[in-house]
């Protein structure tokens, strides 16, 4: 009896110390934007902390460098549209989507002043984030609607996150490119113009989410859990305290309170941000659909499943004592 009492006081001991030292976690973004608001307040209002995390956050500048970053073991979560990840997976990489933060893409295209419309785009190079990203899917889908054809009408040129673009509509250089909504009030102050809306072409089309290599989530799967409660936690926490919300996205971005007041309401009353870090199964398959033929050899496209895992979020919300993603 003695022996079990002091192997059950050294497993104590151990465990004790192995959660004092909070686990690291590398998250990679493209971009400060105001769709990192989960990240931002996991950080900030100390939700990684009460799970015994450090997160660490890395900008890496384009989708692509992201999801590689990822797949090397540099990264150990992408926080991203999960485009790029599809396009690995069916290249051999063992990446999972464990959850979302942002269900639906609010993108809308801008263009520099002399071009009123999308027709006016003809002949005209546009700039994007990445080859390979969702906002390039959508710009195509929604060009092909208006009877453009890229490499036919118009070229594409890759020149990296927001402010790149920016600087690149500012001279015309590039005629247009897709902005999420928290980028529009600095477009709309340098003058640019918003012609068209994602949503009036392509709705509900599941955006940013938390990517991983399924080894590294399978061999760290109580820190996975523990990353996905914080997680919920400040999804929540950004829900229940728009205006502090709001302030920490001035903060963290450097947009305007003004600017992101109106934002931040604007996302969360229309649940462009996610309440429970689900994924939004139906726009996830519209983004399949969306990749198609360029990507898949043959119809039927891939179900969602093949992509996602759901098993770490279901416990993290038990274990929040939240109703449970099906």
């Amino acid at each position: 009896m003695k022996f079990i009492s002091l192997a059950a006081c050294l497993i104590a001991v151990l465990f004790s110390n192995s959660v004092d030292a909070a686990d690291r976690v590398i998250i990679g973004n493209v971009s400060r934007t105001v769709e990192q608001l989960p990240n931002y307040a996991a950080t900030d209002k100390g939700f990684f902390g009460q799970e015994n995390i450090h997160g660490d956050v890395v900008l890496i500048g384009s989708t692509d460098t992201l999801i590689q970053a990822l797949i090397a073991g540099q990264v150990n979560v992408a926080i991203v549209d999960p485009s790029a990840a599809i396009n690995a997976v069916e290249r051999g990489a063992a990446l999972k989507i464990i959850g979302g933060t942002v269900p639906v893409a609010a993108y809308s295209l801008v263009t520099c002043p002399k071009y009123k419309s999308i027709k006016d785009l003809k002949g005209t190079n546009i700039g994007v984030v990445s080859l390979v990203s969702g906002s390039t899917i959508f710009l195509r889908e929604m060009l092909k609607a208006e009877g453009l054809e890229l490499n036919r009408d118009y070229t594409i040129v890759q020149n990296g996150p927001t402010g790149q673009r920016l600087a690149s509509l500012k001279t015309c250089s590039t005629s247009a490119t897709m902005l999420l909504g928290g980028d529009l009030p600095r477009s709309r102050e340098l003058g640019f113009l918003e012609v068209a809306k994602l949503s009036d072409y392509i709705p509900n089309l599941q955006f940013h989410s938390l990517i991983v290599d399924a080894k590294w989530a399978e061999a760290n799967g109580g820190l996975t859990v523990r990353y996905l409660k914080a997680m919920v936690r400040a999804m929540q926490w950004a829900h229940g305290n728009r205006e502090q919300a709001a302030e920490l996205v001035a903060k963290r971005t450097g947009i305007s309170l003004k600017s992101t007041r109106v934002t931040v309401d604007e996302y969360l009353s229309q649940g462009i941000i996610s309440k429970d870090g689900s994924v939004n199964r139906e726009g996830f398959q519209r983004l399949i659909d969306l990749m198609g033929d360029r990507l898949f050899k043959s119809k039927p496209y891939p179900a969602p499943e093949k992509y996602l895992d759901m098993s770490y979020l279901r416990r993290a919300q038990q274990e929040l004592g939240l109703p449970v993603t099906k």
